[in-house]
């Protein structure tokens, strides 16, 4: 069994700046108490009022996300505020306890008494919990999808664009019907501590055609006691699914893409490489932007009342839109925008970049899994 007592400095003090980020982000005045790390194997957290302690086990923190671990430490703090700012220490999971829970923006599965931990679409990408209906919906794209790698350039756009309007007409009729399935969340982490600008990119192409919200963070690795960037996306459960396929499918793109041509720039190291990755992008975005215009697709963060087709529609999307942006606000209650950097680029590697973005179709199916690596991608 291995020995993680060294690491219990280093998770206290990570403990500590959790509690108050999140009293910050929360807007609470909560009184910091003293962390333990336990080694009880049968609760992953515990709040001891009469002592102001919060115990967050070993076993929680070596075998899951930080996310996670964030998590149960909410739990833990919503007792806190029942005991002191409710001023009651044996509120149990009632209603004085959910109010807590409200306050700390903590999701509902991790409101339970205790057991297994909840397996869901925000915490554990692979467990994502969809209903049938938009299982079959993320079938059906993926076959469209598998069409439109086809080698006849014709074929590819007819299934591109097909792809596109059921997307659209899935989305627009879940919200006409009040069918939507659940808002879900997923975490992309690639243990890197920092994102690059292609990166950023691929984050703006999902929020502009994939009807998502993306939040780049920090996440906690316990095991490197480091910080590793983030992207968090969230959304419907079938469109992070589909967004999160889309994210691999272009980084995948981007590093086979760059193998094919590197010959063909005179730039070299990685400001040429990034450059010809943006300008891949770029052709990407384009091609989708060419696409939605023919189509009349609603735009995911301004969808016009003449662009639904129905009358009312675009209340309900509006509806949606705000629906989304305070399940967002939830996890992150004070989020900032950034602008880009700036950063110098390679015309030349660029401009190539851009003409084979335009290339790129998406294929494979979109609920094919390999391994731990959840949705993935396929030239």
């Amino acid at each position: 069994m291995t020995d993680f007592s060294p690491y219990y400095p280093l998770w206290g003090r990570q403990l500590l700046a959790e509690f108050t980020n999140i009293n910050w982000q929360y807007g609470l005045t909560l009184t910091t108490p003293v962390f333990e790390i336990s080694e009880n194997e049968r609760q992953y957290g515990s709040w001891h009022s009469a002592t102001r302690v919060i115990r967050i086990s070993t076993r929680l923190i070596s075998s899951h996300s930080w996310d996670i671990t964030c998590q149960i430490l909410k739990h833990e703090m919503a007792h806190q505020i029942c005991s002191e700012l409710f001023s009651e220490n044996d509120a149990g999971h009632g209603p004085l306890f959910q109010k807590a829970c409200d306050l700390l923006g903590l999701p509902a599965p991790f409101r339970l008494a205790a057991g297994d931990l909840p397996v869901t679409g925000a915490t554990d990408p692979a467990g994502n919990q969809q209903t049938e209906k938009g299982r079959q919906f993320i079938r059906r794209i993926g076959k469209l999808l598998a069409l439109a790698g086809s080698s006849n350039e014709h074929e590819a756009a007819i299934a591109m664009e097909k792809a596109s309007q059921l997307m659209a007409r899935h989305n627009l009729q879940q919200i006409q019907e009040d069918a939507q399935s659940e808002f879900t969340s997923l975490i992309i982490n690639n243990k890197s501590k920092r994102l690059e600008r292609w990166q950023h990119k691929i984050c703006a192409i999902l929020l502009r055609f994939f009807y998502v919200k993306v939040v780049t963070a920090s996440l906690y690795d316990p095991l490197q006691d480091c910080l590793h960037k983030t992207i968090e996306i969230f959304g419907r459960q079938e469109n992070v699914a589909i967004a999160e396929y889309c994210y691999a499918f272009l980084a995948g793109q981007l590093t086979s893409l760059w193998q094919e041509n590197r010959s063909r720039i005179r730039g070299k190291g990685i400001r040429a490489r990034n450059s010809y990755y943006l300008g891949v992008l770029q052709g990407f975005y384009d091609k989708l932007l060419a696409q939605e215009a023919l189509t009349r697709r609603p735009r995911p963060e301004k969808r016009e009342t003449e662009r639904s087709g129905a009358p009312g529609m675009a209340l309900l999307i509006q509806a949606e839109e705000r629906e989304l942006d305070r399940f967002v606000g939830m996890r992150f209650p004070r989020l900032r925008r950034r602008s880009g950097t700036g950063a110098m680029i390679y015309r030349e590697s660029y401009e190539l970049g851009r003409t084979d973005g335009g290339q790129i179709v998406l294929h494979k199916g979109v609920t094919e899994q390999r391994g731990e690596q959840g949705l993935l991608l396929s030239r």
